[in-house]
């Protein structure tokens, strides 16, 4: 198994309540996708601000605008461990 950044797995908890079980799979697409192949796991902060904006972008396809919005300021502001 991978070794997962701490921020990486505060990035899941934080994104899992609003995507289910697919948290992990949408997390890994927008980093790689999105973000010039970043992996997901090994997320550091300064990744934050476009993970939160892709984040924004592409939840708000799959659940309401106002829930994405939510979500990608909670990701905003995590911290590393």
């Amino acid at each position: 198994m991978t070794p997962v950044t701490p921020l990486a797995q505060k990035v899941l908890e934080t994104t899992t309540p609003y995507l289910g079980p697919a948290s992990k799979i949408f997390l890994d697409r927008q980093t790689k996708r999105h973000m010039n192949g970043v992996i997901f796991d090994y997320l550091e902060k300064d990744h934050l601000p476009d993970l939160s904006h892709w984040v924004m972008i592409s939840a708000g396809l799959l659940i309401d605008k106002n829930k994405a919005k939510e979500l990608s300021e909670k990701i905003s502001i995590l911290q590393a461990a």
